[in-house]
């Protein structure tokens, strides 16, 4: 599956912070991507790589009263079609359909929960420029990769009759000990799951999680950077060991090292 190419697809997580240069010097050391700078009309945009392939943005902020935060990304066929048709679902459009040079046409929806996303449509890239086709299992493994998004929210069956609605996707329901658990699949291949809040005092939020060796070993490292460790190392039964980082700029990911995928029959 080509992410930027796929309608309802994650295809682009990106911090905004106040001060850009001190998270890619955090997340280099601690997640091992290396940085490149690109010029932009309103700043330096910071690519995160691994090896050669992009996995992430580190930007300013637009505003300098906006909060810091991880933002993500979910590609669309159209951009304004997909704004029109999240306002008819109760979302709110908060940031119009706007053209980004050489990149594409992207728009800012809150969602009826109130939780913040980006539909995005990309330009026909350049030839030798396209972003590679992903085998979303080998994300698991591949630390560094961004692997799962969550979106916990105060209806999740509400979310997820959305979500369905204005990007197609296909909800799977299971049953987990904090409640259900709705899995996200897109083209048969899951990407994320919709959960109910842990915590009245948290609004409802996407995070992501990204692939990691040790979680243990990097969030004592996060920490030793300045950084918090809002949810220590904690296991998730038949998924893995995670933990949630809140960077030194403000910004908050999850790390989780998976427990071994089993082998095909």
């Amino acid at each position: 599956m080509n992410p930027a190419l796929t309608h309802g697809a994650f295809s682009w997580s990106e911090l905004m912070t106040a001060d850009p240069e001190k998270a890619v010097s955090f997340y280099n050391h601690l997640l091992g991507w290396s940085n490149r700078d690109m010029p932009m009309p309103q700043g330096v945009y910071h690519l995160q790589m691994i090896d050669k392939f992009p996995v992430a943005g580190i930007m300013n902020l637009p505003q300098p009263e906006l909060p810091t935060a991880w933002v993500y990304y979910i590609t669309v066929d159209d951009v304004d079609a997909a704004a029109k048709r999240a306002e008819e679902l109760g979302a709110k459009v908060h940031v119009p359909p706007m053209d980004i040079p050489t990149v594409g046409r992207f728009a800012g929806i809150l969602d009826p929960q109130g939780v913040f996303f980006h539909v995005i449509k990309y330009e026909e890239p350049a030839e030798g420029s396209e972003m590679p086709n992903v085998d979303f299992a080998q994300t698991f493994v591949t630390p560094g990769a961004f692997s799962w998004f969550q979106l916990q929210t105060s209806d999740p069956e509400a979310a997820a009759e959305f979500y369905t609605k204005l990007l197609g996707w296909e909800v799977v329901v299971s049953e987990m000990p904090s409640g259900p658990y709705r899995e996200i699949k897109v083209n048969g291949a899951g990407m994320g799951g919709i959960m109910p809040l842990w915590s009245d005092e948290v609004p409802p939020h996407w995070s992501a999680y990204v692939t990691v060796d040790d979680a243990d070993a990097v969030a004592a490292a996060a920490k030793s950077s300045g950084a918090t460790v809002i949810v220590p190392p904690t296991d998730i039964e038949k998924v893995g060991r995670f933990a949630t980082v809140q960077d030194p700029t403000g910004g908050i990911l999850n790390v989780i090292k998976y427990v071994p995928m089993p082998e095909p029959a």
